[in-house]
C-alpha cells in the first residue's frame, strides 16, 4: 500500500526513571518503529513486560517519550499541545481490557455513549438520541439496552458499548488494548468479527495489542511481536503466523495451540455469516 501512513512510529524510546540520581534503566520501549498504513489493522504482540502497553501509552500521549518520533496524519503528534491535542485526540477511539472498568455503572447505556459527544461540546437532543442508537445498532445490540445500566449487561454485551462508545466521535484510529481478553472463546469469535465488520464500514485503522498472537491473527493485515522492549519481528500476518523469523514468534504461537489443547476450548470461528453477528438480533449476543 503507497501512500502517506495513518501512524508512523520512528526510532521510539521509552524508559522509566526512578530518581534522579538512580541508575539509568533499560528500555521499557527500545527504538521501535512501524507504520500503520490506512484502513488496516496492525496487530502488537507480547508477553507481559514485553513494552506493548508502554508503546500504545506513548501513542495516546500517556506516557513520555525519551527520544523518537510519532507522526498521525502527517502531523508531529508530540508537538502537539493544549487546545489543539484535545481536538486531535477526538480522531482515536480507545477500548480497554475490561469494560466494566471503563463504563459506569450508574449511567444507562444511551449516557454512556452520550459522554463522548458532550465532552465535544455537541448539544443534546433528538439527533444525537439517534446517533446514540445507530452506534449501539452498528455493534449489534438493540435500541432495547440504551436504558440499561452497565452492571445489567454480560461481558460481551458490555465490550460493545465500550466500542460504540470509543466510535461515537467517528475517529479515523482505533486502539485497542486486550479487548477480548476478559471474554469467553465464543463471545471473542463474535467481538472480533465485529470489529473486523466495524473497520471495513467506517474505513477504520486500528492498533490491537494483546497478548495472545493466534488471536489477534484473525483481524490483523500485519503483526508486530515484541520482547523485553525491543521489535523482534514485523510484518505481514500470513508471513509472520506460517513462516516467522524468530523462535519467540514460534514460541508465542505453539502457546497458544499448547493452552488451548490443553483447556480443551475450540479455536476462534473463522470470518464468516455463520458466526458473524447480526446488526439487531432478536435475541442480543452474550
Amino acid at each position: 500500500m503507497t501512500g502517506e501512513p495513518l501512524l508512523e512510529v520512528t526510532d521510539l524510546l521509552i524508559r522509566y526513571r526512578a530518581g534522579l540520581f538512580a541508575p539509568c534503566p533499560k528500555p521499557a520501549v527500545n527504538g521501535a518503529s512501524f507504520r500503520l498504513e490506512r484502513g488496516t489493522t496492525l496487530g502488537i504482540v507480547g508477553e507481559s513486560g514485553s513494552g506493548k502497553t508502554s508503546l500504545l501509552r506513548a501513542i495516546l500521549r500517556l506516557l513520555p517519550v525519551e527520544s523518537g518520533a510519532i507522526r498521525l496524519e502527517g502531523r508531529d503528534w508530540l508537538a502537539l499541545r493544549g487546545r489543539t491535542l484535545r481536538r486531535a485526540r477526538q480522531g482515536i477511539g480507545v477500548v480497554s481490557q475490561n469494560p466494566f472498568l471503563s463504563l459506569s455503572p450508574r449511567l444507562t447505556v444511551a449516557e454512556i455513549l452520550a459522554e463522548p459527544m458532550l465532552a465535544a461540546g455537541r448539544r443534546p437532543g433528538p439527533e444525537m438520541r439517534d446517533r446514540i442508537a445507530a452506534l449501539l445498532s452498528d455493534c449489534g445490540l438493540p435500541a432495547a439496552f440504551l436504558d440499561r445500566r452497565a452492571r445489567e449487561l454480560s461481558g460481551g454485551q458490555a465490550q460493545r458499548v465500550a466500542i460504540a462508545r470509543a466510535l461515537a466521535l467517528e475517529p479515523r484510529l482505533l486502539v485497542l488494548d486486550e479487548p477480548t481478553s476478559a471474554l469467553d472463546v465464543s463471545v471473542q469469535a463474535q467481538v472480533l468479527n465485529l470489529l473486523s465488520d466495524l473497520k471495513d464500514r467506517h474505513e477504520l485503522s486500528m492498533l490491537f495489542v494483546t497478548h495472545n498472537l493466534k488471536v489477534v491473527a484473525h483481524v490483523a493485515d500485519n503483526l508486530l511481536v515484541m520482547r523485553r522492549g525491543d521489535v523482534v519481528e514485523f510484518g505481514p500476518t500470513e508471513q509472520v503466523v506460517h513462516a516467522p523469523a524468530q523462535p519467540y514468534t514460534r514460541e508465542l504461537l505453539s502457546f497458544g495451540v499448547h493452552a488451548r489443547t490443553a483447556r480443551k476450548e475450540p479455536s476462534l470461528c473463522p470470518r464468516s455469516a455463520s458466526c458473524r453477528p447480526p446488526p439487531a438480533p432478536p435475541n442480543p449476543p452474550r
